[in-house]
């Protein structure tokens, strides 16, 4: 599900693609300037994937490392 469709169904209970032009144009006004949209969870300081915790848990270190 995109970012926009997350917004509409949240903000009007209703998919984007049945939205009226003023209501997709809020969507998209809200995606590009409400910081709630611009730093979802995964991108947040600190955030650790659950790959990432289950590697380190199991002792698996640099598998990102191109060898």
């Amino acid at each position: 599900m995109t970012t926009i469709e997350k917004i509409a169904l949240q903000e009007f209970n209703i998919k984007f693609k049945h939205l009226g032009e003023n209501e997709k144009q809020w969507c998209h006004d809200e995606m590009v300037n409400n910081p709630k949209w611009l730093a979802p969870f995964w991108k947040q300081p600190g955030y650790i994937s659950e790959t990432d915790k289950l590697c380190n848990e199991l002792g698996i270190f640099n598998y990102k490392l191109n060898k």
